[in-house]
């Protein structure tokens, strides 16, 4: 049952509404026929909630990383910027060379640039798409599917497994054994119930929040559009008096 539950948390890791490491790690390079893992050519590390940079450690596969996330994962905003990443190490006090978090996550002083002959210095910075409403509602669909495909397995496993101990209690040299291991799968099954069920309501609750960011940067947009239009109709408005 470990195995389902785990399979569930990584698939919702993959339901990106916030940058999450483990989304990129199946990512497959292409050098020339030869495949990579991501981590044996690029250092990823979370810039924010909502951002993550790829880092590549030889800038000659920076399009071949590009070519292998976008085929993962092409709902990501892509970004080549120039300059040199430190990262923090989360159990060191002082910057390091550790790919965990950039040292210095005000990304905006990288300029942005375009790959050519010589990538030295370009990194990724991968941005999560927004949660409008059509991404909201796909998003809280795949993620009530996949908790039902769940359960779906967990429950069938146990099914096997209580009878296969309802064989044990018919017979009489094992009952107490039998109770046991009866109670202990019945414990065992709850568990990762509520383990499967938890990883739902929290991945729900990061869509809503998701969502709910989304609207209030909408709302923003609006009253900065609305107040830009009143600004132009009040200087439309303006007459200068004959002398």
């Amino acid at each position: 049952m470990d195995g389902y539950t785990m399979l569930l948390s990584y698939r919702y890791m993959n339901l990106c509404v916030k940058a999450e490491i483990a989304s990129v790690m199946p990512v497959s390079i292409n050098d020339e026929g030869t495949e990579f893992d991501i981590e044996e050519v690029a250092d990823v590390a979370i810039a924010n909630d909502y951002q993550m940079v790829i880092y590549p450690k030889y800038p000659e596969l920076l399009s071949q990383i590009i070519n292998g996330v976008a085929e993962a994962h092409p709902e990501f905003k892509l970004s080549i910027k120039k300059g040199e990443m430190t990262y923090a190490d989360p159990d060191d006090d002082d910057p390091g060379d550790t790919p965990s978090k950039p040292a210095s996550v005000n990304l905006d002083k990288f300029p942005d640039a375009e790959p050519g002959v010589d990538n030295t210095g370009l990194f990724l910075l991968y941005t999560m798409p927004e949660v409008d409403k059509p991404r909201r509602d796909l998003l809280t669909a795949a993620v009530k599917s996949l908790h039902a495909e769940c359960m779906m397995r967990i429950d069938s496993l146990y099914a096997r497994h209580a009878e296969i101990f309802m064989n044990m209690l018919m017979n009489p040299t094992s009952p107490k054994e039998a109770d046991l291991l009866k109670d202990k799968l019945k414990q065992i099954y709850e568990e990762h119930k509520e383990r499967a069920d938890k990883l739902r309501d929290e991945k729900l609750q990061e869509i809503d929040d998701g969502y709910a960011r989304y609207t209030l940067k909408q709302k923003d947009i609006d009253t900065q559009k609305n107040e830009e239009a009143d600004n132009m109709d009040y200087s439309k408005g303006i007459r200068i008096a004959p002398s």
